[in-house]
């Protein structure tokens, strides 16, 4: 992942004061790399293209932000558009309803990172037209296929993981497209559950005494180690290699202590 994707996901590790676990990362990061494009059509008006006699073209209006977002959003969901669907999918029509679900989500966050009051009032707007975006897509998707997707909206710094450790091993054991897949949608899976169990502790909650802090830090804690135990358990049975496993195990070892010292910190634990 060296490539748009990679350089974007490359920023978000960077540049991200939260971590793997916090949603909206992406839009911050990419809404600084990426050039605000002109507004275009809402997401409604893409149902033009779903018509047969209606150039799927038409209800686009291209930009630099989509020259850039296209790529992007092509890598980022390569192991969705990739794989099998089970259900027949117009492959352009699902690759444009993710480019613009990208593309309001860039300008959802770079809203909520403002402090301009008039650009702070289209967040209701935008968060809308998320959850509308959200909707198109499901429309063209099976269910087991929106589940993936679902998965991987928010992956990017997983992705540049995956993509980091797949270039360290790539001279001594190579990963195959099956194995890349199966290590992403292993730690995703995985990474939901552990986030439902972190906003549910409320350890960010600053109203917390230090006790109550001490046992939510030590309640995240015993959930990351059961998160990382668990996915590398079930990952192991996808990768063959014994060196494959042990350089993957050593890596998210060390990323795992690295994420759960952050949390520390943000918490002031």
């Amino acid at each position: 992942m060296r490539t748009t994707y990679g350089a974007i996901a490359a920023a978000i590790v960077i540049a991200a004061t939260g971590s793997w676990w916090v949603v909206g990362d992406r839009e911050q990061i990419a809404s600084r790399i990426l050039p605000p494009p002109a507004r275009s059509p809402a997401v409604a008006d893409r149902k033009i293209a779903a018509d047969p006699f209606v150039e799927p073209q038409s209800s686009r209006v291209v930009t630099s932000a989509d020259d850039a977002l296209a790529p992007y959003a092509s890598e980022k969901y390569q192991f969705l558009l990739t794989g099998m669907f089970e259900k027949p999918v117009d492959e352009r029509l699902l690759l444009d309803a993710l480019l613009e679900r990208e593309r309001i989500a860039v300008h959802l966050n770079t809203a909520r990172q403002s402090h301009d009051d008039p650009v702070r009032r289209t967040i209701p707007d935008l968060q809308a037209r998320v959850v509308e975006a959200d909707g198109q897509i499901r429309a063209l998707l099976h269910p087991t296929d929106y589940a993936a997707y679902e998965l991987l909206k928010d992956s990017d710094i997983e992705q540049y993981q995956l993509g980091d450790y797949a270039a360290g091993i790539s001279n001594v054991a190579p990963l195959s497209p099956a194995d890349r897949r199966a290590i992403l949608l292993t730690k995703l899976n995985y990474k939901r559950y552990f986030r439902q169990v972190l906003f549910d502790s409320g350890v960010l909650n600053p109203d917390l005494s230090p006790a109550e802090k001490q046992q939510a830090i030590a309640g995240i804690s015993r959930a990351l180690e059961e998160y990382k135990n668990s996915y590398l358990e079930e990952v192991r049975q996808y990768l063959f290699d014994d060196e494959q496993y042990a350089l993957l195990r050593n890596y998210e070892s060390s990323e795992f202590e690295a994420e759960l010292a952050k949390l520390r910190s943000m918490a002031g634990g």
